[in-house]
């Protein structure tokens, strides 16, 4: 294959995330200078830049449905372009649309009119389509952080208000917590086997049998720390505690888009790398995944009857 055919087919692959990732620059530029700017009298422009940053996710929705190669590895087989990624990305972006939509009044309301409340959003939007377009252990993390470093700011978005700031720092801290497990999983998981790569992983697992009876308890301790991280990001029970404080303090279009959006990306990335990548581990996962499932129905049906509001 022709090496320049072969890079502007990477080119085209990451074309919506380069065209988001500019578009945030741009609009950062702009709104600097707009709001700042003494000639114009210091406008609040709430509610025309929210329009802006719907329409920049609208093009680069239509930039991920217009993907016309099926599959492709790119950059050493750290990032994964296939259906999945493709069906992931366009829920993750079409519901963001949804939820700047649902939520611009309640942000007049609140009296939110910083410029980087928008701009967090749509790094967080870059963020979860990274992640689900990871291919690599290393990769994975680095989304993650980067989506989640939006979120605890959108959580302590209202600054006059205590409680917000208290579910910014509670998420801050928990959540690096979750994130602290995920990188403890992935070392172990690195130790063991030699690599992070999920192709390199899912060739290994399906090696002899022999081999991977000798790595099981190690993988298993790494999965053990990795599928807590997942839960614990999801919310799911009983590694749930942090939801309810984040979710009230939190301004309610903070918690409308990081209650729906980046579980989204988590589902996508679970079932990645524990039905492809550990297949040989279905058993594990399948039992985790019944023991959390039924303790938040359980939890959430149950405890929640006597939940109440301060």
């Amino acid at each position: 294959m022709d090496f320049i055919l072969l890079h502007q087919n990477h080119f085209k692959m990451f074309l919506p995330e380069v065209f988001l990732a500019t578009s945030i620059l741009i609009l950062t530029l702009y709104a600097t200078y707009v709001v700042s700017s003494h000639f114009l009298g210091y406008p609040i422009i709430t509610s025309g830049f929210n329009k802006i940053c719907l329409l920049v996710l609208s093009l680069t929705l239509l930039l991920v449905c217009n993907n016309t190669i099926p599959f492709m590895l790119t950059y050493n087989n750290t990032f994964i372009f296939d259906a999945l990624t493709t069906y992931s990305k366009g829920l993750i972006i079409f519901f963001s649309i949804v939820c700047m939509t649902i939520f611009e009044d309640s942000l007049l309301r609140q009296k939110i009119n910083n410029f980087e409340y928008f701009i967090l959003l749509l790094c967080a939007v870059l963020g979860l389509m990274l992640l689900v377009s990871s291919f690599d252990l290393i990769s994975l993390y680095l989304a993650i952080e980067l989506q989640s470093l939006c979120l605890y700011v959108l959580a302590a978005a209202k600054k006059d208000s205590t409680f917000s700031t208290e579910a910014g720092l509670k998420y801050f801290i928990l959540g690096s917590f979750s994130s602290g497990l995920l990188l403890f999983g992935i070392s172990v998981i690195y130790g063991t086997v030699g690599t992070t790569n999920f192709e390199n992983l899912s060739l290994l697992f399906a090696g002899s049998n022999e081999i991977l009876s000798n790595l099981e308890s190690s993988i298993i301790i790494g999965l053990v720390f990795i599928s807590a991280a997942f839960f614990f990001k999801i919310a799911a029970a009983p590694l749930h505690m942090w939801s309810p404080d984040v979710y009230e303090g939190a301004p309610v279009s903070s918690t409308i888009f990081f209650a729906v959006i980046p579980k989204i990306a988590m589902f996508s990335v679970f079932l990645r790398l524990f039905q492809n990548v550990f297949s040989n581990f279905h058993d594990f996962f399948l039992l985790a995944t019944v023991l959390f499932a039924m303790f938040s129905v359980t939890i959430g049906s149950f405890v929640a009857l006597k939940q109440k509001k301060n």
